[in-house]
């Protein structure tokens, strides 16, 4: 056994000896097996990463009304409003449509959800991309006016079909008073707001052109009282004669800061249209005569700084309106224990001396707003 162990052990060695060295040569030359699914992951990670696709960006709005068309039916007795909305991406949009001073009396299609909101009927959506919105408003008989709040809309116009025999359309805005007498497409402004629209007779609408120039109204007398307690809360209001012949608006520009609280108009309340700007509209139905008076009472607040104890200044000042006024009269009380003295853009009344406060009056105006810069001192006593 022993003597085959070596022969064995010899023959091994001699083998080892002569078996080929390896080599970068000899490896080219080599075969290597691996499955399919190995070599698929070692070709994926030889390519180079594709980079993530870029974010697409948001709209800068992500929804809004882009036309507003007003038809006017008078046969009907309506204004059909046809309207294209648009949401730019997905989610839910409130897209305000137009002002709550005229409520709506029927919409299409009538699956469609309308809220009122921030004093706007608006349309609550999840659909993206564009819509299109019927809403159709009482036309009020002649004389009365149909007021429309328009929502601010790229695209805003008032299409005239026809007009009924012998009557013609005042179109109001603001100041701005449009006579339409025939079938037509008239703008409306994209900035929104108020507009009024009277079916009138053709010869009262001849009678007001030839008067030219003349003032559609004027102020005949306002009365106002403000009353400012010592942590500077101040309370104003007014009660303004409004003569006029036709339909016609105050407006009326408040004081900065100022904050609207009531308005009545001739006993009822109204809500005035307002713009950004503290300015509002009061609309003036038409008067049953020629040369009526309408009377507006209307109430605001402010908040000044605190009264000082000794002595001193507080600026107040009325509301501004571009209608003639022949005599406003202003009464300014602080509370008792204050000596009163002012300079400013009105007069002094001397004749309500023995009535408490300051007794002030600007006559004979147009678009000026009544300013007073009031002195207050501490009443001494001997």
């Amino acid at each position: 056994m022993k003597p085959l162990l070596i022969l064995l052990l010899g023959a091994g060695s001699l083998l080892a000896q002569n078996q080929p060295r390896v080599t970068s040569a000899t490896l080219d030359d080599s075969e290597v097996r691996i499955t399919y699914g190995e070599l698929k992951r070692l070709v994926a990670a030889t390519l180079p990463k594709e980079s993530a696709p870029e974010a697409k960006p948001k709209p800068p709005v992500s929804a809004a009304l882009l036309s507003s068309l007003y038809r006017l039916d008078s046969k009907a007795g309506a204004i059909i409003a046809e309207m294209q909305v648009e949401s730019f991406d997905a989610g839910w949009h409130l897209i305000p449509i137009t002002g709550t001073g005229s409520g709506a009396i029927s919409v299409e299609p009538k699956d469609a959800r309308i809220v009122v909101n921030d004093e706007h009927l608006c349309l609550v959506t999840d659909q993206t991309g564009a819509q299109t919105l019927k809403l159709t408003f009482p036309l009020h008989s002649e004389g009365l006016g149909t007021v429309l709040h328009l929502a601010a809309s790229p695209v805003a116009a008032l299409d005239v079909p026809e007009l009924p025999e012998n009557k013609v359309l005042r179109l109001q805005h603001g100041s701005t008073t449009k006579t339409i007498t025939q079938a037509g497409t008239h703008a409306f402004p994209a900035t929104g707001g108020a507009v009024t629209l009277i079916l009138e007779d053709t010869r009262k609408a001849a009678q007001s052109h030839l008067a030219g120039s003349i003032d559609d109204a004027i102020i005949s007398a306002g009365t106002y009282t403000t009353q400012v307690v010592r942590d500077g809360s101040v309370l104003t209001e007014g009660a303004i004669i409004v003569r006029h012949d036709h339909p016609a608006k105050l407006v009326l520009q408040l004081p900065e800061a100022a904050k609207l609280l009531q308005c009545h108009v001739n006993g009822e309340p109204v809500r005035p249209s307002a713009s950004d700007a503290n300015r509002i509209e009061i609309p003036l139905d038409d008067p049953t005569t020629d040369g009526a008076e309408s009377e507006v009472k209307l109430s605001f607040t402010a908040t000044l700084a605190a009264l000082q104890t000794a002595e001193g200044e507080l600026d107040l000042a009325l509301p501004q309106t571009p209608l003639f006024a022949k005599q406003i009269d202003w009464n300014v009380q602080l509370p008792a224990t204050y000596d009163l003295t002012f300079t400013g853009n009105v007069d002094a009344i001397t004749d309500k001396a023995t009535e408490p406060g300051l007794h002030l009056r600007k006559s004979l105006s147009r678009d000026q707003q009544p300013q007073a810069r009031i002195t207050y001192r501490k009443r001494t006593t001997n």
